[in-house]
C-alpha cells in the first residue's frame, strides 16, 4: 500500500508551500514555523518554571515587589501574607477560605504595579479588567464571564493555567451604588454588576465562550473553575475621606482619630458596595498617596523607572541620557501637587524627549553624544542640552 502524503501542518493547516519545511510521520506533520513555537514555549517554562506552592515564602514576595515597587511598605507586607495564604489554601482547602483582596489608594499609587508584580513573581496568567465596562448579561456591554475568558487566552488556551491566575478588576469603586440606602437614586447597573460577580469571584464551574483562534477554531464554549482564581479589586474610592471624618466627628480629637482610622468592610458598604460582594474581598489594603520623596527614588531607583526606561534606549543609539537632580526633584513635585502620582512620571519624560526621537537620526548624524535633561526642560519647556562629539 503506499505511503499517505501528508502536504499540510497538523497543528496551524498551512500548506505544504506556504512553508519553509515540513515534517512528516505517517499520520501527522509539523511545520519549522511550529516547532519554533513549540520550542520558545519549552524554553519560556523552563527559564520561568511556576512556582511550587511550598516555595511561596512572604519575605521573598515582599523583596521582589520592594525591586519595583517603591513605597507602600505596609500595604507590600500585607499583600504578600494575602498571596501566601491565598496559595496555601490552594494546598488546603478545607482549612481555609477563598479570600480575594481589595486595595484601595489613590492615583499613581502603584495598585496596578503591585498586582503586575506579583503576578509575575508567581509565574501565572494576569488579566487586567475595567469593572466600568462590566454589564449584566443581556446588556449592551462586557458580560463578566468575558473577563474569565480572557484570562483563559492569557494563559495561552491553557485552562488549568488560567484556574491558578489572576484577575485584577480596576475602577470596582465606580460600580458602587450612589446612595447607601436602597431608592430611585442608586446606581442600578453598577449594583447588577456586583451581584454579576458574586459567584464569579468566590468560586464557581463556569462557562465562557472563546474567541475563534487556532486553539478554538470554532469559538466553542468551555468550563472554568474560578475557585482558585485571586481576584484583586481596584479603586480610588474618592469621597471615602467623608465617610471617614463623618464617623471620626469634629474637633481636634476627631481629627486626629480620623488620621489613624483604617477602612474596614462596613466603610465599604457605605461607600455603596453590597454586603454580599465586600463579604468576598476578605483583605481590604490601602496605599497612601506618594510623597516627593518616595517619586524621586520611583525615577532614580526603580527597575521599571522612565528615565531608565530611556536611558537604555538611547543607549542603543550609543547616546547617554542624563537627568539632573533638580530637574528630577521638579518632577516629582509637579506629580505629587497634580495628585497623579508615579503616573504622571512618564508623561513629563515622554513630552521632554518627543523630538529628541523625532529628531535622533538627523543628530546622530551630527555626532549626538549626550543628552542632558535639566530644570528648565520641566519649567520653562525648553529642549534638552546637547552635547555632540
Amino acid at each position: 500500500m503506499p505511503k499517505k502524503i501528508i502536504e499540510k501542518c497538523s497543528f496551524c493547516g498551512k500548506p505544504k508551500d506556504e512553508v519553509n519545511k515540513l515534517i512528516a510521520s505517517d499520520s501527522s506533520a509539523i511545520c519549522d514555523d511550529c516547532v519554533s513555537k513549540c520550542s520558545n514555549i519549552l524554553d519560556d517554562d523552563r527559564n520561568h518554571p511556576t512556582l511550587k506552592l511550598l516555595e511561596i515564602n512572604p519575605h521573598k514576595i515582599k523583596e521582589f515587589l520592594d525591586e519595583r515597587v517603591i513605597g507602600q511598605d505596609d500595604a507590600k507586607m500585607q499583600i504578600a501574607v494575602s498571596v501566601y495564604l491565598h496559595y496555601k489554601r490552594l494546598e488546603n482547602p478545607e482549612i481555609l477560605e477563598k479570600s480575594n483582596i481589595c486595595m484601595i489608594g489613590p492615583t499613581g499609587s502603584g495598585k496596578t504595579l503591585i498586582a503586575k508584580t506579583i503576578a509575575k513573581y508567581l509565574n501565572v496568567p494576569f488579566y487586567i479588567a475595567d469593572a466600568t465596562t462590566l454589564t449584566e448579561s443581556g446588556y449592551v456591554g462586557d458580560d463578566v464571564e468575558t473577563v474569565i475568558s480572557s484570562l483563559v487566552e492569557a494563559a495561552g488556551g491553557d485552562v488549568e493555567k488560567a484556574e491558578r491566575g489572576i484577575v485584577f478588576l480596576d475602577e470596582v469603586d465606580k460600580i458602587a451604588r450612589k446612595s447607601e440606602n436602597v431608592s430611585i437614586t442608586r446606581d442600578v447597573s453598577g449594583e447588577g454588576v456586583q451581584q454579576a460577580l458574586l459567584k464569579v469571584i468566590e468560586g464557581t464551574k463556569l462557562k465562557v465562550q472563546m474567541k475563534r483562534n487556532r486553539k478554538h477554531p470554532q469559538g466553542e464554549s468551555i468550563e472554568v473553575d474560578t475557585s482558585n482564581i485571586l481576584f484583586i479589586c481596584s479603586g480610588a474610592f474618592v469621597g471615602m475621606d467623608a465617610i471617614l471624618k463623618k464617623e471620626s466627628g469634629l474637633g481636634f480629637l476627631g481629627q486626629s482619630q480620623h488620621n489613624e482610622k483604617h477602612i474596614d468592610q462596613d466603610h465599604l458598604i457605605k461607600y455603596g458596595l453590597i454586603p454580599e460582594f465586600v463579604g468576598r474581598m476578605g483583605n481590604i489594603v490601602e496605599l497612601k498617596k506618594l510623597t516627593v520623596n518616595e517619586l524621586k527614588k520611583i525615577i532614580l531607583e526603580s527597575k521599571i523607572s522612565p528615565l531608565l526606561q530611556y536611558q537604555k534606549v538611547f543607549q542603543t543609539e550609543d547616546v547617554i541620557l542624563e537627568c539632573e537632580n533638580s530637574a528630577v526633584s521638579l518632577i516629582a513635585e509637579k506629580c505629587f501637587s497634580a495628585d497623579i502620582g508615579a503616573r504622571g512620571i512618564k508623561n513629563y519624560f515622554d513630552e521632554i524627549l518627543r523630538k529628541t526621537f523625532y529628531d535622533i537620526i538627523e543628530l546622530k548624524s551630527k555626532k549626538l553624544s549626550k543628552i542632558n535633561i535639566n530644570k528648565d526642560c520641566i519649567d520653562k519647556a525648553k529642549n534638552p542640552i546637547y552635547t555632540f562629539n
